[in-house]
């Protein structure tokens, strides 16, 4: 996949994580402890995986000689996030709570490793010289 291509995902990614908190505060929640677990997460994804996303992309759209390293770094992040978020949708049943929440987090969790798992991947693509 080329730069500006994978640039665009990672853009997406992006807006759609900021997105993801917009949507998150402009409606109520219940409470409890699924609510306080997800209050933790607004620092470390728009304080640190969005930035590194969007550096990411911008290296990407330049063609720098750094966007596989800001690429695995997010991509590192992402795998990080969504496997502590699916382990602790597992231990608390949040997949069981209703069809919607099983369908919600498990995308959200399975894009985050699997779009991370890729950034990783083509990261290392770049870095051993196997694609332009």
């Amino acid at each position: 996949m080329k730069s500006k291509t994978f640039g665009i995902l990672q853009t997406i990614f992006a807006v759609g994580v900021v997105l993801w908190w917009a949507a998150y505060f402009a409606f109520p929640h219940p409470g409890g402890d699924i609510q306080v677990y997800e209050s933790a997460f607004p620092l470390a994804d728009l304080a640190w995986l969005t930035p590194l996303m969007v550096q990411a992309a911008r290296a990407n759209f330049r063609g720098s000689r750094f966007a596989p390293l800001w690429t695995a770094a997010a991509g590192g992040v992402c795998v990080f996030l969504g496997t502590l978020d699916f382990s602790f949708n597992i231990q608390h049943g949040v997949y069981a709570l209703s069809l919607s929440s099983a369908l919600l987090n498990g995308f959200i969790n399975a894009a985050s490793i699997a779009f991370g798992l890729l950034s990783i991947a083509w990261s290392k693509r770049r870095l051993s010289g196997q694609a332009q």
